[in-house]
């Protein structure tokens, strides 16, 4: 397993308790959507591998006038295959950025809309900020400290970011 590719984290959100598919995929976003993108319409393709593999049991729960519900486990194998995915990798920090490849190509660009480009990310990184900060005054103490760090951290990376756009933005208006 790769390390905190989306079995990973399915895995990482059932060692909090059984979830059913919908479970993991709000709690995924509420604990990781602020800085890292979960691709959705990979959660239950993992579970079934998961489940093929043995690292996760399921139950199916009848409801009436609805779809069985199904609400997975985590198995001991599970919780080994996932410590054991947490200590191969000291994890990337990857910045893809279709903002700053447009910046890139700024010069054919005119200037207003380059300004307008600005406007809207700056105002996309304040949004982040505020809601780190949210979650942060939110977030119990007991919330684990790592995800407590990880919010502080994106929301130091948005701050910084906001403060670059703000003290640089000159020099794309100068060219």
């Amino acid at each position: 397993m790769d390390p905190l590719d989306t079995r990973t984290l399915c895995l990482g959100a059932l060692t909090e308790g059984d979830a059913s598919g919908y479970e993991i995929r709000k709690l995924l976003l509420e604990r990781f959507g602020h800085f890292l993108d979960v691709s959705f319409g990979s959660i239950y393709p993992a579970l079934a591998a998961l489940l093929q593999e043995g690292l996760v049991d399921c139950e199916e729960i009848t409801q009436r006038g609805r779809p069985d519900k199904k609400r997975y486990r985590i198995t001991d194998a599970g919780h080994d295959a996932f410590v054991a995915s947490l200590l191969q990798s000291p994890g990337r920090h990857k910045t893809r950025s279709e903002f700053l490849a447009l910046l890139c190509f700024a010069h054919f660009m005119p200037p207003e809309q380059v300004q307008w480009v600005l406007d809207e990310r700056h105002s996309e990184f304040e949004a982040a900020m505020h809601e780190a900060d949210r979650w942060l005054a939110e977030s119990g103490d007991g919330t684990p400290a790592g995800m407590r760090f990880a919010a502080g951290f994106r929301r130091a990376v948005m701050a910084a970011a906001c403060d670059y756009i703000r003290e640089h933005r000159v020099e794309l208006k100068q060219r």
